[in-house]
């Protein structure tokens, strides 16, 4: 065993300082304190920068201030099992986004067929074979430098960098698809801000600084106390392109229903009535979100109560402009989420305002059930599609003594016809109504 370390680490696994090049950053979670260490070693002398978590909570918290290219992860730990923390890694990230090797003593088929189902990138187990292993985590973020889009991509700013002069970054928030998230300070008002930066150069990826900037045009146009604040769309001389919006204090919708399960009809009110009613005035402007879902949905806290704030109007599109969004898809694929999008934009037909109601229609079914309608554990997209032409399963089936009338509200949202569904503000005041609630002026 020891010569198999001793090759490993010996291997020029990856650009080195030499070549002026960050090395990959690995976070190892693991509960054994013996099995950590071993692997930070090994590693950190092949040439990889690693954090280490004996946790899945504690991994969770180093998530939140540095971002790994690849994460190896114990099964069976205290808390948070490996299993639950994919779970959560994969609600945010994707398996080229994040790889997640799962590393276990737990060998049986199952639990490889679970781990894979939950969107595990590799397995490997344990008495790990470090040559074997090293080779797999070499081997995945190969694909992930292929593909350009991790979320170690690019360069990472430090706090205390500046930004145009004027912004301060003071830490790091999180990233997606086109950009890194950062606490920062603008220094003349003396006020907290978010900066979205580009993840690239805008001579680099001319699509992903186009939707980048889609982003900030969508939020622009869309004044709306439920939509978020841009205050700035700039670069610097550096090269960098960035948006600069309101810092929200809070955790996303998708993040609540992952705590709690399933929310009562009361509360799944209490945040449709500001989705539909920011959504009301984006059509009102020729705004179609494009991508709601809980992960776009943020529980706001301001002044001690709560704002809810549609986020993500990044793949907006514009009615009645060229549709830039047209040309930004990825890998050539519909551009939303295809869990939540409405059956008429699989089929390639015209939509308007309305997918979004039925996109709508879809988060309300997972607020009250704790799940969506329509999922696919094998990774089938055909027939995800397929369950999207087909009516809902009936609320009934999650949720216990739920009124037929609720369930009657979100199927209306969910016609397959898109004539058949009401407009946003109607959505609201239809749920309203069921729970003895009078209808509300939009803001």
């Amino acid at each position: 065993m020891s010569g198999s370390i001793d090759r490993t680490i010996s291997m020029k696994l990856l650009p080195s300082e030499e070549g002026g090049e960050d090395k990959a950053r690995i976070l190892v979670v693991e509960d054994n304190e013996v099995n950590l260490q071993l692997c930070v070693d090994v590693l950190s002398h092949g040439g990889y920068e690693v954090l280490a978590a004996r946790s899945g909570e504690e991994a969770l918290e180093l998530l939140e201030k540095q971002m790994p290219d690849l994460v190896l992860l114990d099964v069976v730990m205290p808390g948070l099992s490996g299993f639950e923390l994919l779970e959560v890694l994969r609600r945010r990230y994707n398996e080229q986004q994040l790889p997640v090797i799962m590393a276990t003593a737990k060998d049986q088929s199952e639990d490889v067929v679970r781990a894979f189902r939950l969107g595990a990138n590799d397995y490997v187990t344990k008495p790990l074979d470090f040559a074997i292993t090293v080779a797999r985590i070499e081997a995945q973020l190969r694909g992930r430098m292929r593909a350009g889009d991790g979320p170690g991509s690019g360069e990472q700013l430090l706090p205390g960098s500046m930004l145009s002069g004027k912004y301060r970054i003071e830490s790091l928030i999180g990233r997606g698809n086109f950009g890194a998230v950062y606490r920062a300070t603008h220094l003349k008002l003396k006020r907290q801000v978010a900066v979205k930066v580009l993840r690239t150069t805008v001579g680099a990826d001319r699509v992903t600084f186009a939707r980048f900037e889609q982003e900030g045009i969508s939020l622009s146009r869309l004044d709306h106390p439920h939509a978020v604040s841009v205050l700035d769309f700039s670069g610097d001389e550096s090269g960098r392109v960035f948006l600069v919006m309101e810092l929200l204090d809070g955790h996303t919708l998708d993040e609540e229903l992952h705590r709690v399960g399933q929310l009562s009809p009361e509360r799944c009110l209490e945040i449709l009535r500001p989705l539909c009613q920011v959504l009301a005035a984006a059509h009102t402007v020729g705004i179609i979100h494009r991508d709601i879902k809980p992960q776009n949905i943020f529980l706001h806290r301001r002044q001690g109560s709560e704002v809810v704030k549609m986020l993500d109007f990044g793949i907006a599109k514009l009615v009645g402009e060229t549709e830039i969004a047209q040309q930004l898809t990825l890998d050539g694929n519909s551009v939303g989420t295809p869990a939540y999008m409405a059956p008429e934009r699989f089929l390639n037909e015209p939509y308007d305002g309305r997918s979004d109601v039925y996109s709508l229609g879809i988060t309300l079914y997972e607020m009250l059930a704790g799940r969506p309608p329509f999922q696919h554990s094998d990774g089938n997209f055909f027939k995800l599609i397929r369950m999207h032409v087909t009516e809902p399963p009936p609320l009934g089936d999650y949720v216990a003594d739920i009124d037929p009338r609720i369930d009657g509200v979100v199927r209306a949202a969910l016609a397959k016809d898109p004539a058949q569904r009401p407009q946003p503000l109607e959505l609201a005041d239809n749920l309203a109504a069921v729970l003895g609630h009078p209808a509300k002026e939009a803001p």
